[in-house]
């Protein structure tokens, strides 16, 4: 008799990044680079282009030069002359110089350096063909829907007006009643490298001088989390505050069983860009196969654009201005009560909604690999996805988005009542009232004071701040 061994259970490979080694794990670009970088060091008095790495170890006047951030299989010492400045690690500059070799390394002896511009290729696939693969093992997820999960690993670069880092956070609630929002966050984050999720930062060893240097990790990262478990406290000051120290990009993920929040103000619901319900036609193929690689390789290359919104600080305000009304015509085209809380769904302070507008308007430009946007771009994505998705949330959650679902907050203190009074007689359609006019109107209370009553106007609805210090009333 003979027994048949049990067959082993398939286990997907995992994703990789640092340490890729195949060429179909690689982008037919970063081949390029790597060619012309190693072509360029071959000769005598080579002129190679690259990104610099600066490091103490170095000392004062050398640098190293890799191909790309992330391309650390081959580098380049640079020594520059001490009257010359030693550019800024991260910047991509063309070197030129004499050669010298040694046992594991050469080094340029730099005579010109010359800031150039990196033209950002095209990723291999398109946005839609990145969904296609992206969703391969699920059916049912449609437009919207579709579009906002995928601007999640495409993401949005910096809002350095706002000094918030880039990204796009949802919070997931299940329509389908079978646990599958926290299953397809857990899918997504298995199809991702884990050195682009932990943050990893690759090393270059050089013995003979017995120097290591660390190369900064991906720029981007993807947090997943079980809301229905108590919010992590680092992760819920992240989506308040949107700042970090070790990514520039950061998308989150909340996962929940439930299909609707409790309240308009559930902190998973109010700390995202958008709310989103996963419909009940959702379910998962059983297949298996292996990640594609060109997920990954979509998500290397769509992160070297970095789209920009208008031409100077005056068009962000003015396209965050009107983000804000349109969020107040929303919320009055579906009769929803006129409360309209800081932090809540509806929130239409320029740090609020408005800006979640702005980074999806910033991830759709950058899967169309668009340098510049404008607000024509930014209203046409806001009736696209975030019109089109908050449609949905009411068609769900119609019992909710009423005067029960909201918490009614009357003025009772007198400050309050005569700072409401004054924005809304001295506000225009054009501007709102800034707080130099305030202090000069209650030129005997002190600004701690105002501003206290500033905020309580704010989070009972009453008004809310088109830019820094410039405040307007919420029609009733």
């Amino acid at each position: 008799m003979q027994f048949i061994p049990k067959p082993k259970r398939f286990k997907p490979l995992a994703p990789r990044f640092l340490e890729r080694e195949y060429g179909i794990e690689f982008n037919k670009w970063e081949f390029q680079i790597l060619s012309e970088f190693n072509q360029a060091k071959k000769a005598n008095y080579p002129t190679i282009s690259g990104r610099v790495i600066t490091n103490p170890r170095l000392g004062s006047t050398q640098f190293l030069l890799i191909p790309a951030l992330h391309l650390i299989q081959d580098f380049v010492i640079c020594e520059c002359p001490p009257s010359m400045v030693v550019p800024a690690s991260g910047s991509y500059v063309t070197v030129k110089g004499k050669k010298k070799c040694f046992q594991d390394h050469c080094k340029i002896m730099v005579e010109d350096i010359i800031h150039a511009k990196f033209e950002a290729p095209k990723p291999e696939i398109g946005f839609k063909d990145f969904q296609e693969l992206l969703f391969l093992q699920w059916n049912g997820i449609d437009s919207p829907l579709r579009e906002l999960l995928g601007f999640e690993f495409v993401s949005c670069p910096p809002l350095f007006a706002l000094r918030q880092v880039g990204g796009l956070n949802l919070s997931l609630y299940d329509g389908t009643g079978m646990g599958l929002s926290k299953k397809i966050l857990r899918y997504f984050r298995n199809i991702i490298p884990s050195e682009i999720i932990k943050g990893k930062s690759s090393v270059i060893d050089i013995p003979t001088i017995s120097i290591r240097i660390r190369v900064p990790s991906f720029p981007w990262s993807f947090k997943t989390s079980d809301v229905d478990r108590q919010l992590n406290p680092q992760l819920l000051e992240f989506l308040h505050n949107r700042k970090s120290r070790k990514f520039s990009e950061i998308s989150v993920g909340l996962g929940t069983d439930k299909s609707a929040p409790l309240s308009l103000y559930e902190q998973p619901l109010t700390a995202v860009d958008q709310p989103a319900i996963l419909p009940s036609s959702t379910e998962k193929r059983p297949l298996k196969i292996d990640p594609p690689f060109e997920i990954t390789k979509y998500i290397i290359t769509s992160h070297l654009w970095h789209p920009t919104i208008g031409e100077s600080q005056e068009d962000i305000n003015k396209i965050l201005e009107e983000a804000s009304s349109k969020l107040i015509r929303l919320a009055e085209d579906f009769d929803v009560p006129h409360l309209i809380r800081r932090y809540a769904l509806f929130d239409p302070n320029y740090y609020g909604k408005p800006q979640s507008i702005l980074r999806i308007a910033l991830a759709s430009a950058r899967a169309q690999c668009k340098d510049k946007i404008d607000s024509n771009w930014v209203m046409q994505v806001f009736y696209n996805y975030y019109l089109e998705n908050m449609k949905t949330i009411f068609e769900s959650w119609e019992d909710l988005i009423t005067s029960k679902g909201v918490e009614l907050v009357s003025i009772t203190n007198e400050l309050d009542r005569q700072l409401l009074k004054f924005i809304t007689n001295n506000e225009t359609k054009e501007t709102g009232v800034g707080f130099h006019l305030i202090q000069g109107q209650f030129f005997n209370r002190n600004d701690f004071e105002l501003r206290r009553a500033l905020e309580r106007l704010q989070k009972s609805g009453k008004i809310y701040e088109i830019k820094r210090d410039v405040f307007r009333s919420v029609p009733l």
